[in-house]
């Protein structure tokens, strides 16, 4: 009885999940069911990152970004609600921004308002950007965005 009544309740419109939302779930549960969770499913390809494989992707980009980045040991936070304080280990790179416009806060402002943002984190003064949380074939964006984001304004 009760659930009849909410069927009718203008709200319910509101919470019911559309037809994009109910394909990504089932996509999503499939892979589970067929055991590819871990290579297809974007949170579980980043919880299973190797470490070594990490550092290797860390390096390109430190390579890349130049002088302003370092190579550092660092932890993945992996949970928010569902897992608070749970981390992993992970390697990341460190921006000096110091001398930038705005140092930490107006780098990590020019890096989310990129056409993709990004986020790291701020510190000791420093962005740290981390590759456990980008999946590596967004590594070029985020790239780009950090070269974006380092330039200073004309």
């Amino acid at each position: 009885e009760l659930v009849q009544r909410l069927e009718r309740h203008p709200l319910a419109r509101a919470v019911r999940i559309d037809k994009l939302s109910l394909a990504a779930l089932t996509a999503t549960l499939l892979h589970y069911l067929k055991n590819e969770a871990s290579d297809k499913v974007p949170v579980w390809r980043m919880l299973s990152a190797a470490l070594d494989a990490l550092e290797e992707r860390a390096s390109r980009w430190r390579s890349r970004i130049g002088n302003r980045a370092s190579l550092i040991e660092s932890l993945s936070t992996i949970g928010g609600g569902s897992l608070p304080g749970e981390t992993l280990p992970t390697w990341a790179v460190a921006l000096k921004v110091d001398d930038l416009p705005g140092g930490a806060d107006g780098t990590m402002e020019r890096l989310r308002e990129w056409s993709t943002p990004v986020i790291g984190v701020i510190e000791d003064e420093r962005v740290l950007l981390d590759p456990r949380t980008v999946l590596p074939e967004e590594d070029e964006e985020l790239l780009l965005a950090v070269e974006h984001a380092l330039s200073p304004p004309a």
